[in-house]
């Protein structure tokens, strides 16, 4: 049995004679009151996810488990997935449905030296998402809602298993989550649907999600800094180094060792430097 809107819990029974006079009693008119709405907004709920089940595909979908409180400052990075064997990656969770609409402006908007990437845009039903999602990955455990997000990818692998030349499906990076557009995602005031934009994915080797199949992009394979070499006599940058409990460096003490002391200068007029 479908539940309604957490909004619309007293949704209120007035009579014809009581609406027409809701200058006497205001409770009563009110028509784009979302408490008033309550069955017109399951109306448009269902409409919303039969439209996507029917015409959109099923995704794999990669949850990016990055947690802030857990990433190293000086890299960026999650190392604390590496430390203990997880991925940074959850995935994939399957057969989630999404409505699809892809950009087709790429190569016209070049002409004028604009470069739109490769884009898509997509809707997927929130209570659906939330049901399917919060079953497959305990977000609490990385400190996140049950809800896309920047940073999530987007495996379109039904688009991907009749490509020619042994390419695979095409991956996308969400950039943009959207909940709440009053005159597209919220008719009479309700929500049911998140639209999600995103851009194509470019594989940076983060743990638990591969490139895409017959993927040409260049790299390189190890370190930072100069690139590691087994060649004799020539110089290989070390490889990087993260915080632990024995050794918690601080970048400010590095960058005095390291780089330069700026203790030896007056740097007040900045807010001072360390």
């Amino acid at each position: 049995m479908p539940t309604s809107p957490p909004c619309n819990q007293n949704r209120l029974n007035c009579t014809p004679d009581q609406v027409l006079a809701a200058t006497m009693i205001p409770a009563c008119g009110k028509f784009v009151n979302p408490s008033n709405l309550q069955a017109e907004q399951l109306i448009f709920d269902q409409s919303f996810k039969d439209l996507i089940n029917n015409f959109g595909i099923p995704v794999n979908y990669y949850i990016n488990t990055f947690n802030l409180s857990a990433a190293d400052l000086l890299y960026g990075e999650d190392f604390g997935s590496s430390t203990s064997g997880s991925s940074q990656f959850k995935g994939p969770l399957t057969g989630v449905q999404m409505y699809i609409e892809m950009s087709d402006d790429a190569l016209n908007l070049s002409k004028f030296g604009f470069d739109p990437g490769d884009e898509f845009t997509a809707f997927v039903h929130i209570s659906t998402f939330a049901a399917a999602a919060s079953a497959y990955f305990d977000y609490s455990s990385v400190g996140q809602s049950i809800e896309p997000k920047a940073g999530d990818v987007i495996d379109l692998k039904v688009l991907g298993c009749d490509r020619p030349n042994g390419r695979g499906s095409v991956k996308y990076e969400i950039t943009e989550r959207m909940d709440q557009d009053i005159s597209a995602l919220n008719p009479i005031l309700g929500h049911y649907i998140y639209r999600l934009r995103g851009k194509r994915y470019q594989s940076s080797f983060e743990s638990g999600l591969s490139s895409e199949l017959v993927n040409e992009q260049i790299y390189d394979n190890s370190f930072s800094g100069v690139l590691s070499t087994t060649l004799v006599d020539q110089l290989t940058s070390d490889g990087k180094t993260y915080p632990t409990v024995e050794d918690p460096y601080n970048i400010d003490n590095i960058s005095k060792d390291d780089v330069m002391d700026m203790d030896v200068n007056d740097t007040d007029i900045y807010g001072s430097y360390y």
